[in-house]
């Protein structure tokens, strides 16, 4: 798991698994080292420092203790015509010593543990609320006013609230330059914070496995930089693009505008692929290949075997009971995976969703 911590290791990974590559920070001098990307919260710092001293400690000990073994065998080795003399059979003083000092150590261990979970774990009062939706093998990001997006986008140097919630099974949300992982688990909220301190784009793990594609389970997280942060890159000749040439509110109020106004002048067809390509694209194809659910090239008016040996007509009905009550009506030869979208897909959606279907039928 530690090594999953280092930058070079986490881009091959997400390289290897189709996610996209973690970008360098906004201000490039800011780098980890090979044990931790870059300290990118106020919680980093406090992580590093208790996973450096167990780390040096172990280091320290384990050189002594091995040495001092290899000493011991050459310089107290078995030679010929000689006995040996005879072991010390008690030492207070060498027992009280290797008794304190490891209690010391551990103390300091459990005092800082102890000081950078109660930091973790006190939500601020101040903070921008954003709901976390984890599903079989997505993330959805929830703002304050119902924009939805599929990539994070947060403010630096400002707090920020994850209310975490999952469909189907357990989930755990693990940003590695934040150092915040917490499990997301079905049937109830959790929450973690973050006030990052670095921007930049970077990745977000599940590291729970959930499932088949649990380790494509990925998403971006865009940290908005202040505009010093933008005028700095400017100075050092850096090119902004990808979500850093604006800061988070102007993001913000662009991306709001363009959601409160995302189907407009769009054909329910046009709507049904935006939904398939947001939300159902990671369990359903369109071009007949094999997936975790039915495709949905041909789907609409084609007869269906469900799991009972009854079979039943995909049309208006089916589609909406399939999408509202998944496991009402299960096809032959798919488990029940699917999770209900209800609140999740509206009347608009709905309607879009089978002018879709109409049209790959076609």
């Amino acid at each position: 798991m530690n090594l999953l911590f280092n930058p070079l290791i986490a881009n091959l990974v997400a390289m290897a698994q189709g996610a996209p590559q973690v970008a360098e920070p906004l201000d490039a001098s800011q780098t980890g080292t090979f044990w931790m990307p870059v300290e990118g919260s106020t919680l980093a710092p406090q992580t590093d420092w208790v996973f450096y001293y167990i780390f040096w400690i172990s280091v320290i000990f384990t050189s002594l203790i091995v040495g001092v073994m290899i000493f011991f065998m050459l310089r107290y080795r078995h030679r010929k015509n000689w006995d040996g003399e005879k072991s010390a059979s008690h030492g207070l003083l060498l027992e009280i010593t290797w008794s304190v000092i490891p209690f010391l150590l551990t103390v300091v261990m459990w005092w800082k543990g102890l000081e950078s979970y109660m930091y973790a774990d006190v939500m601020p009062s101040n903070a921008i609320e954003i709901q976390v939706k984890a599903r079989q093998w997505n993330w959805e990001f929830v703002y304050p006013n119902g924009l939805t997006t599929d990539e994070l986008h947060i403010p630096k140097d400002e707090p920020v609230v994850f209310i975490l919630s999952s469909a189907d099974v357990i989930h755990s949300f693990w940003v590695p330059v934040w150092r915040v992982k917490k499990d997301v688990v079905p049937g109830r909220y959790n929450k973690t914070w973050v006030e990052a301190t670095v921007a930049g784009k970077f990745n977000l793990f599940c590291t729970e496995y959930c499932g088949k594609d649990h380790s494509r389970m990925m998403a971006s997280v865009i940290v908005h930089g202040t505009p010093e942060d933008m005028q700095a890159a400017e100075d050092r000749g850096q090119y902004l693009m990808g979500g850093f040439e604006q800061t988070y509110e102007d993001w913000y109020a662009v991306a709001s505008k363009e959601f409160l106004a995302k189907y407009e002048g769009d054909t329910p067809a046009e709507i049904g692929e935006k939904v398939f390509n947001s939300k159902c694209i990671a369990c359903h194809t369109i071009d007949g290949s094999a997936s975790v659910g039915p495709t949905w090239k041909g789907l609409f008016g084609k007869t269906e075997t469900l799991d009972d040996g009854s079979t039943v007509v995909v049309d208006e009905n089916y589609v909406r009971e399939s999408i509202y009550d998944p496991g009402a009506k299960l096809v032959e030869g798919f488990p029940a995976l699917m999770t209900t979208y209800t609140g999740q897909v509206d009347d608009e959606e709905l309607d879009g969703i089978i002018a879709y279907l109409k049209e790959l039928a076609k």
